[in-house]
This record gives C-alpha cells, structure tokens and sequence, in this order.
C-alpha cells in the first residue's frame, strides 16, 4: 500500500484486495464513491505491473474528472484491470470485488459508476445489472451494444436514477448514435438521462473542465429534468440545449439504428420550424 498527495486536499492510495489492484482517491468529508472504469482492458500493457500503475495513464493524463469529482462530495475509486478484474467479459465479478472492497473501506451513503471506453461499456453493464446498488451512472464513449447487452435492459424499471452519457463527434471507434438510441429509450421512465456531445475523438483526454463541470452538475441534481421529452440532443433544465443528427452514414456504416435515423430527421424538421 503506498500514498502519496493528489492535491492539497486529498490523498491517492494504491490499495491491494484479494488480488487486484485499485487507486482509491479521498478527501475528508466526502461522503459518496465514484468508481471510474479505465479503458483498453485488452491493452498488453495491462501485462506489465510496473507500467500500469500509474494514475495518469489509466486516466489518460486527465486528472481534472477527479479533482472535480473530489470537489463535489466523491470520493473516487480506479480499478486496474486483470484476467478476472475485466469489465468487459467479467462484469458480475468485477462488481462483487469493487463494492466488496468499498464495504470494508468506507460505508458510502451513495455509489456512482462511470468509465472511458471499455470502461464506458463495462460501467452500463455493472449498473443495468445491480441497480438497486447505484445512484446513478457516466458513461463516456461507451459500447451498450457489446455482445447485445442493450438487448437484456429493462429500461422501464429506472425512474428515479442520475444517468449521464458523453461522446465525441469524431469517435471513429464507436459513434455517439451508439449512445443516442439508448439514451432515447431511458429517457422515457427516467427524466433525468442526458445525452452530451462535445468535439474530440475516441480519447479522455478530449474532455474539458466545462464538460466535467456539466456531467457532476448532472449528477449532483444541480440541473434537473422533469418531462420525458425524447428530443435527440442535450436538454438542461427541461430546455432544448443542442439537438444531435443521427447521422446516416452511421447507419449504412453498421446497418443499426433505421427507426431512429427516422425518428431523428422528423424531430430535426419541427426544431426547424420552430
């Protein structure tokens, strides 16, 4: 176990628990966990022991997603991946070893789940399955598609949860549109589901203070949606921020999503009507 100073007001500890490996970020005070899923879980690098265990690169060198975290109540927690700590293949057991871990660390009143990529990805699974367990969830550039896994939600059971899903423009690995078509069915039963956008590639280094300043106002209930309005795009305070094409192309591309390729070229002609 080892410490060392993430900021004047917190502490990053690498921790060992039955095997795997976790960075566990606190500040006094914070009384909620955000575990953030890395991504690259198929990276060779994820071999080498002494490359991976660096904070930066699992974070993709963008430290602000913690200090903001840490800022607003959240404690945060990065697992590093193994054979059996792997989100993607693995997620039940990856969610008994995490919240084993936490329940002996700290008594959170409240667990949130985010992650990058096959973070993204293995963060949607991890909440679909253990509702109960979270407040809510981020995804960025995340896959709800792997292995069909969208197919076995039930998204009508959600109604009352912080769901906030992020992309990029020019993700050339997976295109926002996979993130729009889930977000369109949560957001019938659950308000307060967010779709953002914002320009950059399939990297989290793209991301900015301004968009980590909108996703844990999100999170933290400082903007708040009360109508299942299932406009295509970024809605804040029940207001039409930006509306997002579903872009043809895409569909062609990967012969998914015809219905709402549909339904998004109806709604873009009555946004510009109005």
């Amino acid at each position: 176990m080892g410490t060392n100073s993430f900021s004047q007001k917190s502490d990053t500890t690498l921790v060992s628990n039955k095997g795997n490996n976790y960075y566990h970020i606190t500040r006094n005070g914070n009384s909620k966990i955000l575990i953030f899923l890395h991504g690259g879980v198929k990276n060779p690098i994820f071999d080498d022991f002494e490359k991976i265990h660096d904070l930066n690169f699992l974070l993709e060198d963008n430290k602000l997603f913690v200090r903001t975290a840490v800022k607003n109540g959240f404690d945060v927690l990065v697992p590093i991946t193994n054979d059996s700590l792997n989100w993607l293949s693995n997620h039940e057991y990856c969610f008994k070893s995490i919240t084993t871990y936490l329940d002996a660390a700290n008594n959170y009143e409240d667990k949130f789940i985010s992650g990058f990529s096959d973070g993204g990805t293995g963060s949607y699974k991890i909440f679909y399955d253990n509702i109960e367990q979270f407040g809510g969830l981020i995804i960025f550039n995340g896959y709800p598609q792997h292995n069909n896994f969208n197919r076995t939600v039930d998204y009508i059971q959600i109604q009352d949860k912080r769901i906030a899903l992020f992309s990029t423009f020019d993700d050339k690995v997976i295109p926002y549109e996979f993130l729009l078509t889930e977000y369109r069915k949560q957001k019938e039963t659950n308000c307060d589901t967010y779709l953002y956008v914002r320009d950059g590639g399939h990297t989290f280094a793209e991301y900015e203070q301004k968009d980590f300043n909108v996703c844990f106002g999100i999170i933290t209930g400082k903007v708040n949606n009360t109508k299942h309005d299932i406009t295509h795009g970024y809605i804040e305070n029940d207001n039409l921020i930006e509306f997002y094409k579903f872009r043809k192309s895409i569909s062609k591309k990967f012969g998914y999503g015809e219905e709402y390729l549909k339904e998004n070229k109806e709604q873009e002609k009555v946004i510009e009507t109005d």
